[in-house]
């Protein structure tokens, strides 16, 4: 007996061994502390971030989705006035000196109908500035409305072919390889997207407006419709203006894009560029867009300047150089 129980001694121990380590396995857990603690540091870097975009949100790049590129300003040459080489593209009033009254400065603000928000603030201003509807755009017909029954004027802003194929001008551009028949057709599609509308002017065209062709068979278009048309001047190549002359269509050149810049300074300091140039030529016209900053500098800027030039609707420019 005494044999047999020594000899099962070892066998006992042997089987209890496994089971030790098993037991030391099952505690094992409380060693994996430190991938806990990756894990909350982890998690707390992830809350950390969403915190941060919460209180200091990422500004959205456009007022509205789906809004299209502005103009095409590299393309812009902006001269510096009174000599500033432009040609003379419509009729030089009569100066203060000789009537008694101020230099006429007209003001056409471009891509209309994104934001209704904003394009209400610029149409509630307290001056006759004119508005240039994309006809595409998602608040084009409720914001025209808004804009006859504030006694605006109204235009077609008009996409039209750049020079370069990465910009997209958005949905209804007109190009230069189309034929006649077809960009007539789209021409009074877009024309009938902004009702009362009574001009024209070109969104981006740096290539479409140097296109003697091209701008013929528009001019013919518009004529028919008895619109006018307004040069934005987006390439110094344009054509736009002398080809309208020709066919008899009641038509004018920008003078000053206001804010090239979105720099509050730099929009106040083309403002009165275009005062300089109205002041030179008895009138002139200027083109900003639906950007807060521009807003604000007419709001701030339009009660001075208007003591020194008129602020007219942009047809009694238009139709007084027919």
């Amino acid at each position: 007996m005494t044999e047999y129980r020594r000899r099962r001694r070892p066998r006992t121990k042997a089987r209890r061994r496994p089971r030790r380590r098993h037991a030391r396995e099952r505690r094992r857990p409380g060693r994996s502390f430190p991938g806990l603690l990756g894990a909350s540091l982890f998690l707390g870097l992830i809350a950390a971030s969403i915190a941060i975009l919460y209180l200091f949100p990422v500004p959205p790049k456009v007022a509205s989705k789906g809004r299209p590129p502005y103009e095409e300003f590299h393309a812009i040459s902006q001269p510096v006035p009174p000599d500033d080489g432009i040609p003379e593209t419509a009729i030089t009033l009569p100066s203060s000196s000789e009537t008694g009254t101020l230099p006429a400065v007209a003001l056409i603000i471009d891509d209309m109908g994104y934001d209704p928000k904003l394009d209400m603030a610029f149409l509630k201003i307290p001056a006759p500035l004119s508005f240039a509807f994309l006809p595409y755009a998602p608040f084009t017909k409720p914001m025209v409305k808004r804009a006859h029954s504030n006694l605006r004027n109204v235009l077609v802003h008009l996409p039209m072919e750049p020079e370069s194929g990465a910009v997209d001008p958005g949905p209804g551009v007109l190009v230069t390889s189309m034929t006649p028949a077809t960009l007539l057709d789209l021409l009074n599609k877009e024309i009938d997207a902004v009702p009362g509308a009574i001009g024209v002017n070109n969104h981006m065209g740096s290539k479409f407006t140097k296109d003697k062709r091209a701008m013929e068979v528009l001019m013919s278009g518009l004529k028919k419709r008895g619109l006018f048309f307004i040069d934005s001047r987006t390439t110094k190549y344009s054509v736009a203006y002398d080809t309208a002359r020709v066919m008899g269509v009641p038509s004018m050149s920008r003078a000053v894009f206001l804010d090239h810049d979105h720099d509050e300074k730099e929009i106040t300091r083309q403002l009165y560029r275009l005062v300089k140039i109205a002041k030179a030529r008895g009138q002139a016209l200027g083109i900003g867009h639906p950007f807060p900053e521009t807003y604000r500098v007419l709001v701030r800027e339009l009660p001075k300047i208007r003591k020194e030039v008129r602020i007219v609707p942009v047809e009694l420019l238009v139709r007084k150089g027919s």
